[in-house]
Parts: structure tokens; C-alpha cells; sequence
């Protein structure tokens, strides 16, 4: 199973990286939004985004916040 790497970006810099193993791309991107709207709640602020990337590839994905809402 693949190791993801997510990582919190916003304007004063990269806020954190979480780490899980997961089966795929569409269980990144899940598991993407769900941290997204974690942290939402936590700061309030939809100014950021989150990059993914796993063990081969320097990025699979990146959605902003707002999008991680819908």
C-alpha cells in the first residue's frame, strides 16, 4: 500500500504534514478533504491549501480549502 504525504500550505508558510498509507489516489483525495475541513474547524480560515504527494511522485494533488467545503 502506498504511503501519502499531505501538507498544509498557507501564506505564512507550510503548517504540517500528516502521513497515512492508503490504497489509491480517490482515498488520498478522501482523506485530503477530510483533513482540509479539520483544520478548518480548528482555525477557521479557508486561505489555505493541501498538497499531496506519496513515495514516487513529488506531487499527486493539491486542493484548496474552499473546494475541500463542497
Amino acid at each position: 500500500m502506498p504511503r501519502y504525504y499531505f501538507t498544509v500550505r498557507a501564506s505564512e508558510g507550510d503548517a504540517g504534514i500528516h502521513a497515512a498509507e492508503l490504497n489509491d489516489d480517490a482515498a488520498a483525495l478522501a482523506y485530503a478533504c477530510e483533513i482540509a475541513r479539520e483544520v478548518m474547524q480548528s482555525c477557521g480560515s479557508t486561505d489555505r491549501s493541501l498538497q499531496v504527494n506519496d513515495e514516487t511522485r513529488p506531487m499527486v494533488l493539491s486542493i484548496p480549502f474552499l473546494a475541500a467545503c463542497t
